[in-house]
């Protein structure tokens, strides 16, 4: 009997007998301690053994099955994914509102049943949420609410099984994206394949299984759902590793930090990055003027990053001058960052900066990249997606800084190239005085 047969079998016999079935099978594997250090891009770079089979449903990592907002599965599929992360490290049990990144993305109306993990990640890099479910939640949008965290961090996954394998079993669910409809589920089995190659639907995975075969192959993941109790397995379900689109959009929210009062952020682009720029080369310099609304410390700088494996590099001065568009009074220089994936990355200064109430303060940021002549995160207008409210007079752009130290085009509404109408994607952390 092959394996989709038995599977056939187990859902005709009695629930006790299936359970105990269940538990004779080796589908849970103790998680390593990388989540409470919180050690992710170590993880990512640490070879392991894996099992052939891991489950989170035998563990107590998971959310509880959502009932998704009518378009929301995106939503849903990412507080999941939050909500694992944060059981798996021991810091919060709460249920999240998917209602309120669904409804208060930011992004264009239409967007509203047609998100994705960039959404969600612009979402929390300005700190709209994560928010505890509940009425209030799902129905109010604040600037800064009272929250429970602030995720400071995205990571992108790549189309690897085993990068989403050491995730899953060491962090949480992860994020993935698919082909869904309804009619294509296998009730006796669970089981879900389609040829269909497109995306319409956002599910968390949450384990695998290497060993079982199904019609369409060896091997399954096992994703949890948000459409309630009653769809497939008490709201999960099996897709085989042969399916066309699972792994290719792929994203965890790996790193936060608690809510405080006394903490605030500096930033222009309110929806993040979707697009690139960059001058035909593998360097592209971005300046950005902030000012303090109070005596406060520079403690973190943080970044979109589009493209895998650029590397990063900030610097803070003092003045800039318009004129001359000469830097000077230099505060503070990084080290040289790696972004092994793409996503929103935040960098701890190692000295703290003092900035005085209503002073300026200028970020230099150097991306490089030697595979991408683009590599330089923006925010812009993009027809059907975003429509962002572009700055004037905050943002500048360098094609090589060390070579040409005074050459900055000006960005926004009011530069004189249509190309650089755009903000850039730099966010400054503050902590008030």
């Amino acid at each position: 009997m092959d394996t989709f047969a038995i599977m056939k079998f187990l859902k005709s016999i009695p629930v006790s007998i299936v359970q105990f079935t269940i538990v004779l099978s080796p589908l849970f594997a103790p998680f390593h301690s990388w989540a409470q250090n919180n050690n992710f891009d170590e993880l990512l770079k640490t070879d392991m053994d894996l099992p052939i089979s891991f489950d989170l449903r035998n563990t107590d990592r998971l959310g509880e099955i959502k009932s998704q907002p009518a378009g929301g599965c995106w939503a849903s599929a990412t507080m999941g994914t939050v909500e694992s992360f944060w059981k798996t490290a021991g810091f919060s049990e709460v249920s999240l509102s998917d209602k309120n990144l669904k409804e208060f993305h930011g992004f264009v109306p239409e967007r509203n049943s047609n998100g994705n993990h960039n959404m969600a990640t612009a979402y929390f890099a300005r700190r709209s949420g994560p928010l505890e479910a509940g009425t209030a939640a799902d129905s109010i949008s604040e600037n800064n609410p009272v929250t429970l965290a602030y995720i400071t961090d995205a990571r992108y996954l790549p189309d690897d099984p085993g990068v989403v394998k050491k995730v899953i079993m060491h962090f949480g669910s992860v994020y993935s994206m698919m082909y869904h409809r309804k009619q294509n589920l296998d009730t006796i089995s669970d089981i879900y394949y389609t040829k269909k190659e497109q995306i319409n639907h956002a599910v968390a995975l949450v384990g695998w299984n290497d060993t079982l075969r199904t019609r369409n192959g060896a091997g399954v993941w096992i994703a949890q759902n948000s459409l309630g109790l009653n769809y497939g397995d008490k709201g999960f379900f099996l897709i085989p590793y042969s399916d066309p689109n699972i792994l290719k959009y792929n994203a965890v929210w790996p790193r936060w930090i608690p809510y405080d009062p006394k903490s605030q952020i500096l930033y222009y682009d309110t929806l993040g990055s979707y697009q690139s720029y960059g001058f035909g080369d593998s360097v592209c310099y971005g300046l950005i003027k902030f000012t303090a609304g109070q005596n406060a410390v520079l403690s973190k700088v943080g970044t979109f990053v589009n493209h895998p494996e650029t590397k990063i590099t900030f610097t803070v001065f003092d003045d800039f001058d318009n004129n001359t568009k000469i830097l000077s009074d230099l505060l503070f220089e990084s080290k040289t960052f790696k972004c092994s994936l793409a996503g929103y990355y935040t960098f701890d200064l190692d000295e703290k900066i003092k900035i005085s109430q209503s002073d300026d303060f200028f970020i230099m940021m150097k991306y490089s990249n030697f595979s991408d002549t683009i590599p330089m995160p923006v925010e812009k207008y993009i027809k059907g997606y975003s429509n962002p409210g572009i700055t004037s007079g905050k943002c500048w752009t360098n094609p090589d800084f060390e070579k040409w130290p005074s050459t900055w085009y000006e960005c926004g509404t009011n530069s004189t190239y249509q190309s650089l109408i755009f903000d850039l994607c730099i966010k400054a952390y503050m902590i008030e005085e």
